[in-house]
């Protein structure tokens, strides 16, 4: 990790004590104490008054803790629990960027420092996680990690080397393949995310950035930067939407890095051809609150804001989004006050939106056609302030 991502997460911590990512504040995020391995009741995480779920898991929950990997699920009943008897993948340490799990098969996190990808498969009936023949894989890059929608390619970020290197994914195994190192030129490659459809890449320099650069994909997953890339444009954070035509992102300013607060979405209309990025009519659309982070639903029918000042979490923040014309309104419900988490993330069947708050995680099911949430199960505690984590389907 980067020295000027360090000074972000630790001044984070002091102010709220906030986190996140798979997303997490700068896709980038903090290392936990010990490497040694255990089951999830040996690390200090707890059920708040709860006990392990015995149904069918309907969405798994992994975050590092410790140097190991923990996990929880929500049952196919509604209860959130950690896995009882869980344990930790032999020689797990401190990943760096975010965790991602593709396809719902891989679990991808870069290590600290570099020089690898831990790599796992997902077990769909315990949540077990096994080491992929061949991995851990070495990368010489460790910023945050994404992959395409189609689960073909990972791309990893190296702040320090303003690059990016893409792997290839075997689609049995989940091994991965280095493919290249391309240079993002835009200072401090920091995050990046592609459209919805895996046309483009996009890389930004995080909360540090003025700039964006744009990839096309091939068929191997070798980059081609757009005429013109990088481009002038003040973006943090960038998600697709599932019809590929859109770009939402947000600046992330006045949260911990000593800007005026930026109370907007921004929206970006893709040109298909290209991947350049045009502001769409009305952008940025006004929000009530700081927006730290933000995810959008995997339908692309609702945009989620996670909102933060310099002394507190402010509630969390929904919108509509119109995949006609781009634009986003604030939903009726809105801001959901029983709510303030730093982050959070959808499954990839929209169903639970897991969150993230001090050390906690807790979990609201998503009524997929207002975009009302409902909180479900007990909080877990002791998953430390700023962790590492995904979720996933089985």
């Amino acid at each position: 990790m980067t020295m000027k991502v360090r000074v972000l997460y630790v001044a984070a911590v002091l102010v709220g004590s906030l986190w996140l990512t798979g997303c997490d504040h700068y896709n980038c995020g903090v290392t936990f104490g010990n490497s040694s391995c255990s089951s999830s009741s040996g690390t200090g995480v707890s059920q708040s008054g709860g006990s392990g779920s015995n149904g069918q898991a309907a969405v798994y929950l992994y975050f590092e803790n410790a140097g190991n990997i923990d996990a929880a699920s929500v049952d196919t009943s509604g209860n959130f629990a950690l896995i009882p008897n869980f344990v930790s993948p032999t020689g797990t340490l401190s990943g760096t960027g975010n965790m991602i799990i593709v396809q719902k098969q891989w679990l991808y996190e870069p290590l600290t420092g570099g020089l690898s990808i831990l790599s796992y498969s997902i077990d769909a009936t315990t949540g077990a996680l096994t080491t992929i023949t061949g991995g851990p894989f070495a990368s010489a890059d460790s910023n945050a990690i994404t992959s395409d929608p189609a689960g073909k390619f990972v791309f990893v970020c190296g702040a320090d080397n303003d690059e990016v290197s893409v792997f290839s994914i075997d689609q049995t195994s989940g091994a991965l393949t280095f493919v290249g190192k391309y240079a993002a030129n835009v200072g401090f490659a920091e995050q990046a995310t592609t459209d919805g459809q895996g046309k483009f890449l996009y890389v930004t320099a995080g909360n540090l950035g003025g700039s964006v650069a744009v990839f096309s994909i091939g068929s191997t997953g070798a980059l081609t930067p757009a005429a013109g890339s990088p481009f002038s444009i003040s973006i943090a954070q960038l998600q697709g939407e599932p019809t590929g035509k859109f770009l939402l992102g947000i600046t992330g300013n006045g949260a911990n890095n000593g800007f005026a607060n930026d109370n907007h979405v921004y929206v970006y209309a893709i040109n298909q051809t290209t991947g350049v990025l045009t502001a769409v009519s009305g952008s940025p659309f006004s929000t009530q609150f700081t927006p730290a982070t933000f995810s959008v639903h995997p339908s692309g029918s609702f945009v989620f804001t996670y909102n933060q000042t310099v002394t507190t979490s402010e509630p969390m923040e929904g919108f509509g989004f119109n995949s006609s014309t781009g634009a986003i309104t604030e939903l009726g419900t809105s801001p959901f006050t029983a709510f303030t988490p730093f982050a959070g993330q959808f499954d990839q069947n929209g169903t639970y939106l897991f969150m993230h708050s001090a050390d906690t995680f807790t979990v609201a099911s998503v009524d997929t056609s207002s975009g009302a949430v409902t909180s479900v199960g007990l909080p877990i505690t002791g998953a430390g302030s700023l962790p590492t984590w995904a979720v996933t389907d089985p």
